[in-house]
């Protein structure tokens, strides 16, 4: 079995030092239990894999809860533990038995309910992180000693930019945007070349499989519809009412839609910055979807040109530059706190990353070519929160980081793909 190294692995190994469990949570076929395996037959070779995936291993504990844990002694690694949201009393009480001992690995693909029991039962005894679909830096194989963590420290701190002013980041939509957008982020597509074949069936299971698994859904034909529909929407802000009426349901069907893809990780939402309330601003929030490699399938957008010939390429690529510094994050077992802004005359900013105390504006544009006109919707963010803000990012295709005026510098999307040195 092949298998890829992860950004998340050293941080799961700290995790595993430190507390007696870790949780890692993220879309079905993500990863986590190839992640988990390989880190804890390292680090316990003796540990036990249980898959409540499996009806047979999901009626063994409930049969007897108490004889499950009698029978599986050491370490555990749980697989798809929502299937079994009665365990965390359990989970506690084995914890609790030998606090300063590492005792289970968990993963799970839904996550607010799986979280909900977390806070509940597990809250100061489990680590929680997060696996998403490969970024493309873990997929290329970048060398060990570069993480996520590395990119992420030059987005939040400019004064490490001076330093990588000379190199070049060099990407092209030909050789590193379109083929990493039309592969998406999963193992099967990006490890064994599986193609839409598998992306259809990832479709079918998760409509057909998981969404029943997760809410009650009377008409899934209709949910698929919905679904195709957000994946054409987005990176935008969406009109709920259009929505409801195009697939035939009403707006509170919509919000609960919504609600279900976000909880099982296929799309996120990034809320609108408005520190002032007073202010006229968009305050609705805008839907990402999570792959780009299932957002465009579902679109029967299938290969290079019909891609790029796409009428709305620029929201497809602001889309995947966006999740791939949300994988980042994570990846980095880092906090997520990022929105968008625009005004109603319609100046914006892609992304506002929340950290270290201050609000970092970054504009998306798709190009080689840097204008002025690119970063005037960062002006205007900042000028208007002069006290969060110290510096804005504007990504491109160009391939130098450079500082374009006072508070803003262009960081090349070949940075986020490739990963930074030097």
């Amino acid at each position: 079995m092949v298998y890829k190294t992860r950004f998340l692995e050293n941080i799961i190994k700290k995790a595993a030092a430190s507390s007696a469990a870790v949780v890692v949570t993220g879309p079905r076929q993500a990863g986590k239990t190839s992640l988990l395996s390989a880190i804890g037959r390292k680090l316990f070779p003796n540990m036990e894999i249980v898959s409540f995936d499996s009806p047979a291993e999901a009626d063994e504990f409930g049969r007897d809860p108490g004889l499950f844990f009698i029978n599986h002694p050491g370490v555990l690694l749980l697989d798809e533990i929502q299937h079994v949201p009665n365990i965390f009393p359990y989970l506690k009480r084995e914890i609790d038995r030998h606090p300063d001992k590492f005792r289970f690995f968990i993963s799970g693909s839904q996550v607010f309910p799986l979280m909900r029991h977390v806070a509940e039962s597990l809250a100061g005894r489990a680590v929680i992180l997060d696996l998403w679909p490969f970024c493309i830096q873990e997929a290329r194989d970048i060398p060990k000693s570069n993480d996520a963590g590395d990119t992420l420290a030059l987005i939040e701190q400019p004064r490490l930019a001076a330093r990588l002013k000379r190199n070049e980041f060099i990407c092209s939509d030909r050789h590193d945007i379109v083929p990493a957008m039309l592969a998406g982020g999963y193992p099967k597509m990006l490890i064994h070349h599986a193609g839409g074949q598998w992306l259809e069936s990832y479709r079918r299971t998760y409509i057909q499989r998981d969404i029943r698994d997760l809410a009650q859904v009377a008409d899934l034909g209709k949910f698929d519809r919905f679904t195709v529909m957000l994946a054409g929407l987005s990176g935008t802000i969406i009109n709920k009412a259009r929505i409801a009426q195009a697939v035939g349901v009403d707006n509170k069907t919509v919000d609960h839609w919504i609600s279900i893809l976000e909880t099982s990780y296929q799309m996120i939402h990034l809320p609108a910055y408005a520190r002032n309330p007073t202010k006229r601003l968009v305050k609705r929030p805008k839907y990402c979807f999570a792959d780009s490699g299932l957002c465009l399938h579902l679109q029967g957008i299938r290969d290079s040109r019909a891609l790029l010939n796409a009428p709305h390429f620029g929201q497809l690529f602001e889309t995947f530059v966006i999740m791939e510094i949300r994988k980042l994050y994570g990846h980095a077992g880092r906090s997520w706190d990022a929105f968008y802004w625009r005004t109603p005359a319609g100046v914006e900013c892609d992304l506002v990353l929340s950290a270290g105390g201050k609000v970092i504006p970054i504009e998306i544009k798709h190009g080689t070519t840097i204008r002025r006109d690119d970063w005037k919707g960062l002006n205007s963010f900042m000028a208007e929160h002069p006290q969060e803000t110290s510096q804005g990012w504007l990504i491109s295709l160009y391939p130098k980081i450079e500082q374009l005026d006072k508070k803003i510098w262009h960081l090349p999307i070949g940075a986020l793909l490739h990963g930074v040195s030097g």
